[in-house]
This record gives structure tokens, C-alpha cells and sequence, in this order.
């Protein structure tokens, strides 16, 4: 893939649209008087393949509003240019564009910034671009892009890394390093993220969790209580509604009785009126008579007078006599039923009293339960407020969570490394321990020589006895094999002690 043709509008010194064709792959220059625009041409193709660092191929150019034709006061506004490669090795072109003869890379630019790339008349993003040139070995922002004056003498005192990046530039391999380390800064961000989001979740949301499976328990177990009140209220109501319906018709056959009773009675009233009349007939035909026979005597009318006298007293007393009867019927009757109402009221009010106290139980519960809940809302919002400010409200916390947890962060570090400390320590008691045990093997291998010089000797003692017993009786020789035993004895004790001195080792 190589430059075929190349198209400059609005870019620098270059107003008018620009065609530069006849490119040769292989080699070209770029001759002209000074200041006729040969630097602007190799500017153009860099500005084009996506340069980012203007003062990276010396533009000449402190921002992208610079490189446009006298920036834009000219009363061009834009600048453009397009590069169009040809591609006929197939297997040397970049990723995606096997099948195009022709790659026609345009970058437009504009007054106030604004940028724009298109690859073959359609828009492409920066990324985009810069995926396709870097496989085929093109980073115009890689430092060893262009080889310029002084370049040679640079490339010849570079460091192994510096000579490293140039041949994975040169190899294509650059773009898939770069994008690795993107890929490991990102997986170091998640990475940092997820630590924070599982710190969050063991030391705040865990917790909350906890609590709230908890509070959620004892929820259940208030509807489960309130269920179960309101059974019971439904079986009082049932109750106490049977009730009224026996007492209904308790009353109904009451009202029956009293009917026929009421019946009975207006017969009979009936008929004591019928026998009234009779009587008031009888009295008339009786005071007449008497008035009659008062006009013959005198004395009769005052006796008349004083039974008249007499009778009317008689029948205000007797009608006191009633009233004052029907009056204590009455209030007896009124009694009873103050009675009955009475022990009624009783029961109601002993009932009334166990709801009562009831109630008040399942309202202090209910009380306790809504301290609990207004202390623990508390608690939170102090601690929201100490995570959100890092300052506490409570005597004793001025520091706020904040500094507790850089205490507690601090007391961590320091537990790491009074841990660090003991691994070492134990690093070194493990070498000394290696030491010790080396010695062991030593003084039981040493242990070991000296029960075999024992053995040795033992059976050298008993083949001297033997031989002994086999000669005859000689003092001289007898004394010479005791002393030869004695310190043949006497070695072995300084053997045997040095194997115990050995093994106590």
C-alpha cells in the first residue's frame, strides 16, 4: 500500500484545492523555491494519518485552529485533506479492506475545533483510523515515524527499551501492546472498583441486610399476631352476636306471653266494666231511694253526710295506699333491673378492663419496638452523616468514621507488618531449626559409630574372658588382663558417656 494521490484544501499556506498525483513507491522528493509550501505537504500527510502532538514533526502549529488558512480570517473556515493509497498487494493491506483497490483516508477540520475523519466517503472514528494504519505499521504519533536530520545519531544512542519500541513499532506489534496496557489499566480500575464495592458490601450493606432480615422476621411475626387478634375479634363479634340473637327470640316469646296475657286481661276488663254498670245501675235506684227517705228524716241526712265524709276519706287513703303500692312495685321492678344492669355493667367493664390492659401491653411492645426503630434511624443517619462529611455529632467521635477508619486502616498496617516481622522470624528459627536437625543427624551418626566401637569392644572383652578361661592360672597374666579390662572398662564408660552426652544432644 502506497501514496497515490494526495488533496489539500483550506490546509496552511495551501487556500485552493491542491491535487498532488504521480507518487512513485519506491522514492520521491519534493523540490521548490522557499516558502512555495514543500514542508507543508509532508505536514499534510502527517495531519491526515491522525497526528495528535503538532510539535511532534514541527507543524509550526500550537493548536488545530492554526493549521487552517490563516486561521479561518480569510473567510476560509475549514481545511481538508485526503490522502488516497493504492492497495494492490492484497496481503500487505490493512484489516477489513482486502477487497479495496483504492483507500482514500480524508481528515476535515473546522473553526472552533471540531474534527472529522472519513475512510472511503464514510464517516470513522479516530480509533478506527488509527486501528487501520497501525496494521500496517503506521503510528504517526510513534517518535520514529519520520527519521529526520539528527535522527541516525539519535537511533544509534538509544537504550535497549527505546530500541525494543521501534522494532515492535516497525513489526506492527505496538498497537496490541498499547491496547494491552489500556486493557490492565482498565482491569486495575475494575479491579480497584470491585475492592471497594465488596469493602461496601461486607461493612455497610452486609449489616443492613442483616438488620433488615431481622426487622422483616419480626414484621412477620407482628402480622402473624395482628392475624390471629383479628380471628379472635371476629369469634368475640360471632359470640356476641349469637348472643343477641337468643336474646331475641328470648323477647320475641316474652312479647307472645304478654300478648295473650294483654288479651286476657282486656277480656276480663271487659267484663268488670259490664259488672260496673250493673252496680252504678243498682247505686242509682239505691240513692235514690235513700234521697227519698232523707226527705222524710233529718237525722238520716246527717249520718248520710258523715258516711259520705267517711267514704271520701276512705277512698283518699285507700288510693294513697295504692299509689303508694304500685309506686314500690315499681321501684322494685326498677331495682331488678338496676341489679341486672348492674352486674351486666360489671362484666362489660371486667371485659373492657382485660381489653384494656391488652391494648396497653400491645402498645407498649409496639413502643419499645418504635424506640428500637427511631434509635437505630438514628444511628444511621449519624453514620450517613459521618461517611458523608467525616465529621460525627457524638461525644467522643470528633474525628468522625472517617478517622476511625484510618485508625482501624492504621492498626491494620501495622498488624501487617508485626506480621511481616514474625514471618521473618520464623524464616529464621526455620534456618536454625534446619541447623539444629543437621547437628541431630550428625551426633546420631557419631551415636551410631560409637554403639558399634561398644559392640566391638564388648565382644572383644568376651573373647579375651574365653581365652582366659581356656589358659591355665597365671597372676602376672591375670593382672595384666585385669588392668587390659579395667581400661578396656574404662574406655567404654567415656564411649557410653559420650553416647549419652550425644543423644542428650
Amino acid at each position: 500500500m502506497h501514496v497515490e494521490e494526495l488533496i489539500i484544501d483550506g490546509f496552511k499556506s495551501y487556500a485552493a484545492r491542491t491535487h498532488i498525483t504521480g507518487w512513485d513507491h519506491e522514492f520521491n522528493a519534493i523540490t521548490g523555491l522557499n516558502g512555495s509550501g514543500k514542508s507543508n505537504i509532508l505536514d499534510a500527510i502527517c495531519f491526515v494519518l491522525g497526528i495528535r502532538n503538532y510539535k511532534l514533526v514541527s507543524l509550526r502549529a500550537n493548536n488545530i485552529q492554526d493549521l487552517i488558512y490563516k486561521r479561518g480570517q480569510a473567510g476560509i473556515t475549514k481545511a481538508s485533506v485526503t490522502v488516497v493509497f493504492r492497495n494492490d498487494d492484497r496481503k500487505a493491506s490493512p484489516l477489513g479492506y482486502e477487497d479495496c483497490k483504492q483507500i482514500s483516508l480524508t481528515r476535515q477540520i473546522m473553526v472552533g475545533g471540531k474534527n472529522k475523519y472519513m475512510i472511503n466517503g464514510h464517516t470513522a472514528q479516530e480509533q478506527a483510523v488509527a486501528n487501520m494504519l497501525q496494521s500496517v505499521q503506521l503510528s504517526i504519533n510513534n517518535p520514529h515515524f519520520l527519521i529526520m536530520q539528527g535522527k541516525i545519531t539519535q537511533v544509534l544512542n538509544m537504550q535497549p527499551p527505546e530500541i525494543l519500541a521501534m522494532i515492535e513499532e516497525a513489526a506492527g506489534t505496538r498497537m496490541f501492546e498499547e491496547r494491552k496496557d489500556r486493557a490492565q489499566k482498565t482491569m486495575a480500575k475494575k479491579d480497584k472498583k470491585m475492592e471497594e464495592i465488596s469493602s461496601i458490601l461486607a461493612e455497610e450493606i452486609t449489616p443492613k441486610l442483616d438488620k433488615l432480615r431481622g426487622e422483616k422476621q419480626a414484621y412477620l411475626e407482628y402480622q402473624k399476631v395482628e392475624i390471629e387478634l383479628d380471628r379472635l375479634r371476629r369469634l368475640v363479634v360471632a359470640y356476641d352476636y349469637t348472643k343477641c340473637e337468643e336474646a331475641l327470640k328470648n323477647g320475641t316469646a316474652s312479647l307472645e306471653s304478654g300478648r295473650t296475657r294483654l288479651e286476657e286481661m282486656t277480656s276480663q276488663l271487659e267484663t268488670v266494666k259490664a259488672e260496673i254498670a250493673n252496680i252504678g245501675k243498682s247505686r242509682a235506684q239505691i240513692e235514690e231511694t235513700r234521697r227519698k227517705e232523707m226527705t222524710k228524716s233529718g237525722e238520716f241526712k246527717s249520718l248520710q253526710d258523715k258516711v259520705d265524709e267517711l267514704s271520701k276519706e276512705l277512698v283518699r287513703i285507700k288510693t294513697q295506699s295504692d299509689l303508694k303500692t304500685t309506686s314500690i312495685s315499681e321501684e322494685q321492678v326498677a331495682k331488678g333491673k338496676l341489679l341486672e344492669s348492674k352486674s351486666k355493667l360489671e362484666g362489660e367493664l371486667a371485659k373492657r378492663v382485660k381489653g384494656y390492659e391488652k391494648q396497653m401491653d400491645k402498645y407498649a411492645k409496639e413502643k419499645r419496638l418504635y424506640d428500637e426503630k427511631a434509635k437505630d434511624v438514628t444511628q444511621l443517619e449519624e453514620l450517613l452523616q459521618s461517611l458523608t462529611t467525616g465529621v460525627a455529632s457524638d461525644e467522643g467521635r470528633e474525628g468522625g468514621f472517617m478517622q476511625q477508619l484510618q485508625e482501624a486502616k492504621k492498626e491494620a498496617s501495622d498488624a501487617a507488618t508485626a506480621m511481616e516481622q514474625a514471618k521473618l522470624r520464623i524464616g529464621l528459627l526455620k534456618d536454625e531449626a534446619k541447623e539444629i536437625n543437621g547437628n541431630i543427624k550428625k551426633a546420631l551418626k557419631d551415636n551410631t559409630d560409637l554403639l558399634k566401637e561398644k559392640e566391638r569392644l564388648e565382644a572383644l572383652v568376651a573373647s579375651l574372658e574365653a581365652q582366659l578361661k581356656a589358659h591355665e592360672f597365671k597372676p602376672d597374666a591375670k593382672r595384666a588382663l585385669e588392668q587390659q579390662r579395667a581400661e578396656m572398662l574404662e574406655q567404654l564408660d567415656s564411649i557410653d558417656e559420650r553416647r549419652r552426652g550425644m543423644e542428650a544432644q
